[in-house]
């Protein structure tokens, strides 16, 4: 089988989990996994594994290549989706359901433990999640920019208090008071 990033590059099969086949491109680095290998070892799995934080200093350097990638099963274009939650790469999928991963990716999704719901990065859901990410992102930027990071904190920490306050209401008027 060829790799989707370097078509001319036959890809080695090799074990990622206990029952999970991949096929590891020597040349890119990148690792394909085929969906009924995925499907089978998922089912197998007793139960999905909590998400962990991302830690900033540990995350590897990654490539994410941008060129079209060409499924190895069935010759046509595999479609990039955004894997959001902290992560700040794409993973394809071609029209088999199988994926692509370029290098490093694998890795920093099982260092976090999302390995185990790449199924969900391709679905409507997932997608909208990261684009409302986006958008909060965004706006605490603009939040920082013009009222100033200790501010913005401060505002934050105060948020969460009254999150659940009986009195939250109360507190929200004295405020908004001049």
């Amino acid at each position: 089988m060829n790799s989707p990033a370097a078509p001319h590059s036959v890809m080695t099969r090799e074990p990622l989990e206990d029952g999970l086949i991949g096929y590891h491109c020597l040349e890119s680095g990148g690792i394909f996994i085929m969906a009924d290998s995925y499907w089978r070892w998922l089912q197998r799995r007793p139960s999905r594994l909590p998400h962990l934080p991302r830690a900033w200093a540990d995350e590897p350097s990654r490539y994410d290549s941008t060129s079209a990638k060409i499924c190895p099963e069935t010759g046509g274009l595999m479609q990039r989706y955004q894997v959001g939650h902290g992560f700040d790469f794409f993973i394809e999928r071609s029209p088999t359901g199988s994926i692509w991963l370029d290098a490093g990716e694998w890795e920093a999704l099982k260092k976090r433990q999302f390995h185990d719901e790449l199924h969900l990065i391709f679905t409507a859901p997932w997608q909208e999640n990261i684009k409302h990410e986006e958008i909060a992102q965004n706006e605490m930027t603009r939040m920082s920019e013009r009222l100033g990071q200790d501010l913005v904190a401060q505002l934050s920490a105060l948020k969460e208090a009254l999150e659940d306050h009986p009195d939250r209401a109360l507190a929200l008027s004295f405020l908004n008071q001049e």
